[in-house]
Order: structure tokens, then C-alpha cells, then sequence
């Protein structure tokens, strides 16, 4: 059985500063900016969830 490559991801990838907004206004009870950010994602949708959710935690200082 030959060696197959997966496709590569076609979609956006948003940035650092991206991500951290939708996690202000997710934090903040706006899920809007968090869903536009994640549909247009394309392929990378399930990294760019995770990224947010992972910057609305709020960590103690």
C-alpha cells in the first residue's frame, strides 16, 4: 500500500491578536466574533476553537 500525503489545509489561519479578541468578547458573553473567526477558518477550524478557548481561560497571577 503506497504512502498517501493528506491534503494540505486550505482555510485561514487567524492571528495571535485574532484569537485574543474573540477571547475578550467570549469572556466578556459575546460568542459572535468567536464563531465568524472560527467559520472562516476553513480546515482549520478545530485548532482555531481551541486557541480561543484556550486564551478565554484566565489564569491567577
Amino acid at each position: 500500500m503506497p504512502f498517501r500525503r493528506a491534503p494540505k489545509f486550505t482555510g485561514y489561519r487567524p492571528t495571535d491578536a485574532e484569537v485574543a479578541e474573540a477571547a475578550a468578547q467570549m469572556n466578556a458573553g459575546s460568542q459572535h466574533a468567536a464563531y465568524d473567526l472560527t467559520a472562516h477558518s476553513g480546515d482549520r477550524r478545530q485548532e482555531t476553537a481551541l486557541r480561543i478557548l484556550g486564551e478565554c481561560v484566565e489564569t491567577p497571577e
